[in-house]
């Protein structure tokens, strides 16, 4: 009996703490559960920027819509006490500051604040900038809200985007660096105290970038008026016996269609051929193609890497192929196919 009370006390974990005032940012309402768990049994629904108070923490955790974050137990006046996803709520302020967005026919945007009635233009149409805009919340818990926006190539793909933000001090504006730059999206999470954090990739992608496995994987959460690193992964490279990379493209002398590396991939005695051609445009591999025993692979999963290389590993009696850093290929027993 008192081993399962021990557990019982173990996984049901909460803080408690000074009650803070958080909002709905769910459009279409919260769900309230009677337990933090997606299994409890819903006991209501929280409306779009309905007001609740945070009454405690817990351990749980819980992703849904690319946001992570954890339940948390709430009041309100029209449901009571209950569990909710915190992913969907944000701090109440009483919305002191305004950003108004508008737009420009050449893609171009302009952003201003208003706060106590005076306007301050925060980036004007002349600056040319693009950017879209994310969200507005209080992320430094000093009553005033920080306008989250991201920056992009107006409309183009040769470039990625970044986040930064704008902040007010009480006195004026003060604007964050960039993170980021990626082609792909960006996660907004929240830790177990309903702090943002922000997941963001920088990829080593774009005009004439043959970088190799320098991509990184950053989490940030905003500090007084800027944001702070607070973890970073960055990629994992297989070693290889032979590799073609996109970079052998940029030490020849002359201009070069096609690289090949040769290597006996099935031991019989037989050169084996790796082919491609480079992408300027991206700093990739482009037409990638393997003969082997003199017939050409029609492989789907190479891609369009900017390194594809022969692993010491072999399935079924024939190398392993890896692609870009880690994504190993291996032999089906009549192609190459993703591990």
């Amino acid at each position: 009996m008192n081993y399962r009370i021990f557990l019982a006390l173990t996984f049901f974990s909460v803080y408690t703490f000074g009650q803070k005032n958080y909002s709905v940012t769910a459009k279409s309402g919260l769900t309230v559960r009677d337990a933090p768990d997606i299994a409890g049994r819903k006991i209501g629904k929280l409306e779009f920027d309905k007001k609740v108070v945070l009454l405690e923490e817990t351990d749980f955790s819980f992703s849904t819509e690319q946001i992570h974050g954890f339940w948390v137990k709430v009041k309100s006046n029209s449901i009571g006490e209950g569990y909710v996803f915190n992913g969907f709520l944000k701090l109440f302020t009483g919305n002191k500051i305004k950003y108004t967005l508008n737009n420009s026919e050449d893609l171009h945007k302009e952003l201003i604040a208003t706060v106590n009635g005076k306007e301050t233009v925060l980036i004007s149409f002349e600056d040319e900038g693009c950017f879209d805009l994310i969200e507005i919340q209080d992320y430094n818990g000093d009553g005033y809200e920080e306008v989250l926006l991201e920056s992009n190539a107006c409309g183009g793909n040769c470039c990625g985007n970044s986040l930064f933000t704008f902040s007010f001090n009480g006195n004026e504006f003060k604007r964050s660096a960039y993170i980021g730059y990626y082609f792909g999206g960006m996660n907004l999470n929240y830790d177990q105290h309903t702090n943002r954090q922000f997941v963001v990739e920088t990829n080593s992608i774009g005009a004439g970038n043959t970088a190799l496995c320098e991509d990184l994987e950053e989490t940030y959460v905003f500090d007084h008026h800027d944001f702070k690193l607070i973890q970073s992964k960055g990629d994992h490279k297989l070693t290889t016996l032979i590799e073609l990379k996109s970079s052998d493209f940029l030490s020849q002398e002359a201009e070069t269609d096609y690289l090949t590396i040769a290597y006996d991939l099935d031991g019989n005695g037989i050169m084996d051929q790796i082919s491609g051609s480079y992408w300027e445009r991206w700093g990739i591999l482009n037409d990638c193609t393997i003969v082997l025993n003199n017939e050409t692979l029609d492989i789907e999963a190479i891609g369009s890497p900017k390194r594809i290389g022969v692993l010491a590993s072999k399935t079924n009696n024939v190398n392993d192929i890896v692609i870009e850093c880690d994504t190993v290929l291996i032999w089906n027993g009549i192609n190459y196919e993703k591990k």
